[in-house]
């Protein structure tokens, strides 16, 4: 089986290397003095193309190293390890130059499993160039990611606190509502202008630095930007040029982070930056046709589906939306901006849930079908709060709405009147 030449004179023409130039101001202008410092260029064996698996895809060895240039790229001096010291001054262009050949390699290497030598070279061509012109966005989003997870209280560690006097204050600030507020409006320097407004810049380096080198969350989203990126293609709009999909190896670099991290994000899931998976390693899943917004809060849960027709079948999650601990949300659910789903809740079938919606604890919200035929929806309106262990049924064709603003409390067991009005038993 043939495989692209690894300095294939297809791949940086004269187009091309403008098209890098862009790419390389783009994340220059973004790398700080530390991040040039510690970028650490990947070493690439040419005997790792040679090497294939089952119908004759790359290795994962292969795989595994462009992967880590890929993020090498993009977080510079976390993903290579060397003995070697990196240089004090690096060139990106030339170290992105040197990428695309093997990465060209690698995935024409997936697409020949199904084309023909020529059209998977072509292919592979235009996959490697894509995910190179995606690595500006892919730094972005790592960057809002690593910001996001500073909503761990857990930052504040005993390193941190070893001598700080001033513990009540630091425990009467809203730290959330001001990462939010820095989220929404897309500045970082706003959350440091309010810890240096009330004494407390001096945690900010040393956090996000904490959260870059132990944190797995924001790791394991930047395999899911590569493998989403991959898995859909897309327009190259330096190079007018139109990228298609990969066969196989998204799902193959999903599965590594499911590996690493116990993230089982499917590849074509939609999730936006500014996201904190916290404690991903207790297991976090999410479906095809699923969605999370930016800046959600996700602890261990599933996102998954509840049929297996090939059509909208996952959670649609809005932006700023907090899911705790143990919960399933199931079938083509919507939670919308600013809501909260309680610690081991299951929420499944044809259900809506409005903005800043409150459903606490071990609450069990389902559209149940019965002799009547498909049910109604369940619709949280605006504002709704829904107690600790609430069961909320509807079998019945009618829509149950919750009215905006209701209180349900804790323990209630609410159905359908018959004409979409809330019956509490």
């Amino acid at each position: 089986m043939a495989s692209v030449p690894l300095h294939s004179s297809r791949v940086v023409s004269r187009g091309n290397d403008k098209f890098l130039q862009r790419i390389v101001c783009q994340l220059d202008e973004t790398y700080s003095p530390e991040d040039r410092s510690r970028y650490t260029p990947p070493g690439f064996d040419p005997s790792w193309h040679g090497l294939r698996v089952g119908t004759g895809s790359a290795s994962w060895q292969a795989v595994a190293g462009i992967v880590e240039a890929i993020q090498e790229a993009v977080m510079p001096g976390l993903f290579v390890a060397s003995s070697i010291q990196p240089p004090d001054r690096i060139d990106l262009h030339n170290e992105l130059e040197r990428l695309i050949p093997p990465l060209q390699s690698i995935l024409q290497s997936f697409f020949q499993v199904e084309l023909e030598d020529a059209t998977s070279r072509e292919y592979a061509h235009l996959a490697a160039l894509n995910l190179i012109a995606h690595l500006p966005a892919f730094r972005r989003r790592a960057l809002w990611n690593v910001f996001a997870s500073l909503k761990d209280p857990a930052l504040w560690d005993a390193f941190l606190l070893r001598n700080e006097a001033r513990r009540e204050d630091l425990g009467n600030l809203d730290l959330l509502a001001a990462i939010d507020q820095a989220i929404y409006s897309r500045r970082q320097e706003d959350y440091l202008g309010f810890l240096r407004e009330h004494g407390f810049e001096y945690a900010f380096s040393y956090q996000r630095r904490l959260v870059k080198r132990s944190y797995p969350g924001w790791k394991a989203l930047l395999l899911h930007d590569i493998a989403h990126t991959l898995a859909l293609g897309g327009f190259i709009e330096d190079l007018d040029q139109q990228a298609p999909p990969t066969p196989f190896l998204p799902r193959v670099i999903a599965e590594y982070a499911a590996s690493l991290y116990q993230t089982d994000m499917h590849p074509e899931t939609v999730i936006g930056d500014a996201t904190f998976l916290e404690h991903p390693h207790r297991g976090i899943t999410t479906g095809q046709t699923g969605r999370i917004g930016v800046g959600c809060v996700i602890y261990p849960c599933t996102l998954g589906g509840i049929t297996d027709k090939v059509k909208p079948r996952h959670p649609l999650i809005g932006d700023f939306v907090l899911i705790g601990t143990d919960v399933g949300i199931f079938g083509p659910v919507v939670v919308s901006n600013g809501s909260v789903i309680g610690a081991n809740t299951e929420i499944n079938g044809l259900i809506e849930i409005h903005e800043r919606v409150r459903i606490r604890a071990a609450v069990v919200a389902r559209t149940v079908i019965s002799e009547s035929g498909k049910p109604g929806r369940i619709v949280f309106g605006e504002g709704v709060t829904v107690g600790e262990e609430c069961l909320v049924i509807n079998d019945q064709p009618a829509d149950l709405v919750i009215p905006p603003g209701a209180n349900l409390p804790a323990g209630s067991h609410v159905v359908n009147d018959g004409n979409g009005g809330m019956r509490i038993l």
